[in-house]
């Protein structure tokens, strides 16, 4: 293994002192700050405008108190005839299709109350919808899971593919295989890379939770920190599998120019998704989530969204993992063999066809 690691710390090492990694780094954790802290104190969305429909003059009474009581819960209230209305207030019940904000939900109750606490009972929610007052949290943990999995794949399986290239149209490659086997050299890139990802992926995670903390712009609590902990297991068991398959694509073609194209079948792949991280998310239980689960090619980004959900059950889980793990355990010889067979060709591209028909003969 001594091969592997001293090529694992050559790319940690270079990579990480790259003047574009620690650019896109600061850049990153600007973007962080910014989406945490800059809202609140632009009052993004402040004061919050509800609308409330009302269908009998006890319902009025109450919502009109709501309109003069709304200033000093930063909100403002509009008492509308459209069914469409946030909520509807009829007999002594507040009722929407889904839950509805909790400032308003608050805030009514209190001007009912005001009328005689002793007379009239807490207005009583009705939605039509079954109400899951964490929904909406962890749907937006899950979205930002599938956007820093997604931005992360995608950006380290094209490192893998760029370092491949650069060492091809250097003849670098020439000089590292006269003392390395072709399989450490990419087993080291991608496990240097690798690493490097991971541990910019921590850092990015632990500065952002201190940020939303310090803030109070959420509440740091178990499920939070689970979630965080799986975008990470995730990256690194999407990242195994692409970034071999990314590694083959920089090693068909033999200049920098030309490596757009080779990997744009890849890019679309996680482009596709990130996308359908999208759907899984409207509904984690469908069909389309229950299948791309186990799509080596689609699981690492939408698997985790229906774990934060509470949509997937233990054994798919399992199973899931055990797909990537077995799928990449196909690939990753076959990318070695096709990498050792072509890495040397600098002259034109070579064909995806002609790789394997070369690596066949390994």
């Amino acid at each position: 293994m001594s091969p592997v690691r001293l090529v694992a710390r050559r790319e940690v090492t270079e990579r990480s002192r790259e003047r574009s990694f620690m650019i896109s780094t600061g850049i990153t954790l600007l973007i962080i700050v910014a989406v945490v802290v800059v809202p609140g104190l632009l009052g993004v969305g402040d004061p919050s405008t509800y609308t409330v429909r009302v269908t009998d003059d006890a319902s009025r009474a109450v919502a009109e108190r709501a309109v003069a009581l709304a200033d000093s819960f930063d909100a403002q209230v509009e008492i509308v005839a459209d069914p469409d209305a946030d909520v509807t207030l009829s007999g002594g019940e507040i009722r929407a299709e889904e839950e509805p904000d909790d400032e308003l939900v608050n805030l009514l109750q209190v001007a009912n109350q005001e009328f005689d606490p002793n007379a009239r009972p807490p207005l009583r929610l009705v939605t039509a919808e079954s109400a899951d007052p964490e929904r909406d949290a962890m749907a937006g943990v899950a979205f930002f899971a599938i956007l820093v999995l997604y931005g992360q794949l995608l950006t380290y399986g094209f490192w893998v593919a760029s370092g491949v290239v650069e060492e091809k149209s250097s003849r670098v490659i020439e000089v590292l295989l006269a003392t390395i086997k072709p399989k450490d050299l990419l087993a080291g890139k991608i496990l240097g890379l690798g690493l490097l990802g991971f541990g910019q992926l921590v850092m990015l995670s632990v500065f952002g939770l201190a940020v939303a903390g310090a803030t109070g712009t959420v509440d740091i609590d178990g499920d939070l920190l689970v979630a965080c902990a799986l975008a990470l297991g995730w990256f690194v068991l999407g990242y195994a599998f692409y970034a071999a398959a990314f590694a083959v694509a920089g090693a068909l073609v033999p200049r920098q120019e030309e490596l757009q194209s080779s990997t744009s079948p890849l890019t679309m792949v996680i482009l596709v998704s990130f996308f359908v991280g999208f759907v899984v998310i409207n509904d984690p239980d469908g069909t389309v989530a229950q299948v791309t689960a186990f799509i080596p090619t689609t699981a690492p980004i939408t698997m985790p969204p229906r774990i934060i959900l509470g949509e997937a059950a233990a054994w798919e889980i399992a199973a899931s993992i055990g797909v990537m793990l077995a799928a990449t355990a196909l690939l990753i010889p076959l990318a070695a063999r096709i990498y050792s067979a072509v890495v040397l060709r600098t002259g034109s591209t070579v064909k995806l066809s002609e790789a394997l028909r070369l690596a066949s003969k390994q």
